[in-house]
């Protein structure tokens, strides 16, 4: 049950960061860096996942 939530908060924490992408107001690394942090407590594949992500290595 746990590893639930902790995999849904790190799903919130990608779509706030994703918003960030385009508000200038919203920082996006640090939501991304957080969600990183939950992946790799619950699921090691979505982990890689976001680690290999092309889309979120060309922001910085």
């Amino acid at each position: 049950m746990k590893k639930y939530v902790i995999f849904a908060v790190g799903c919130i924490l990608i779509v706030i960061a994703s918003i960030g992408i385009f508000l200038p107001i919203l920082p996006t690394t640090p939501f991304v860096i957080l969600a990183a942090m939950c992946f790799s407590a619950s699921s090691e594949k979505t982990y890689r996942l976001l680690v290999k992500n092309r889309f979120f290595w060309t922001l910085y």
